[in-house]
């Protein structure tokens, strides 16, 4: 796995509802794909493994790009069904 691959994945763990649920081939690509910029943006040079990465997300959610925060929200919100 790539470091944004990493990345991809400390995001998804970054809030509970997805953390403890397993995402789809289609949801970990919409994060990916909406949201990768975001945490290369929000939080430079802060490498998963640590918890470092899902604090400063957590710190950052209000800055979160549209796309990122919409992604986010609809995965939460069918995780949650």
């Amino acid at each position: 796995m790539n470091r944004y691959g990493l990345i991809l994945l400390a995001l998804t763990s970054a809030t509970p509802a997805l953390a403890q649920q397993k995402l789809t081939r289609d949801e970990a690509l919409a994060i990916k794909a909406n949201c990768t910029q975001d945490v290369r943006t929000l939080c430079p040079g802060i490498r998963p493994g640590d918890g470092e990465l899902m604090a400063c997300i957590q710190a950052q959610e209000s800055q979160l790009s549209q796309p990122c925060t919409t992604t986010l929200d609809a995965i939460r919100a069918a995780k949650a069904e």
